[in-house]
Formats: structure tokens, C-alpha cells, sequence
């Protein structure tokens, strides 16, 4: 979890350039990681890219959303205002 959260802020802080609002929910047995700014595009993962053919800036940016894919049970991305929220859901663990 604390990497999805790294994740998705540094890519509000880095896209949004704003501050950012971070918002943690439970459902039943799911945590849901909201993080909202103010820019109003949604994040796009990056495509896997072939690093001989691109600079050492595209090859790093966009990583971070394929991350969160692969792990979290759910993201995605919602208009909110002027801006957007970014969010991920986890299962939590049976006690």
C-alpha cells in the first residue's frame, strides 16, 4: 500500500503541480486510496518503451500508474472540480 500511495502522489506533485489531498476509505473488506489535485487531464500509464529509442526522462515517467495496475485490486481516475482524483483499492486482509 505504501507504494501505491507513493506512486499516485508523486504523480499528482509531479503532473498536478499543486498541492495534492490524500483521502483513506474502507468498504467492507477494501481500503480505498483517493489523491486529488488540480489538474484536470487523467493519468495515463506509459507504454513499455524501447530505451534505445528514447531519452532517459520518457523511459523513467509513467512507470509508477503500471505499478499500481499490477497491484492494486482496482484504479482509476475521476473529474473532481477544477481538477481530477486519482485512486486505488486494496482487499484487506482477513484478521
Amino acid at each position: 500500500m505504501e507504494l501505491l500511495v507513493a506512486e499516485i502522489v508523486t504523480n499528482a506533485l509531479i503532473h498536478g503541480r499543486s498541492a495534492v489531498d490524500i483521502r483513506m476509505r474502507t468498504y467492507g473488506d477494501r481500503l480505498r486510496v483517493e489523491v486529488r489535485d488540480n489538474e484536470p487531464h487523467p493519468p495515463i500509464p506509459a507504454a513499455i518503451l524501447d530505451t534505445a529509442e528514447t531519452s532517459d526522462d520518457e523511459a523513467e515517467s509513467g512507470r509508477g500508474l503500471l505499478i499500481v495496475d499490477a497491484i492494486a485490486s482496482d484504479w482509476g481516475s475521476s473529474p473532481m472540480g477544477r481538477g481530477k482524483t486519482t485512486w486505488f483499492e486494496m482487499l484487506i486482509p482477513a484478521a
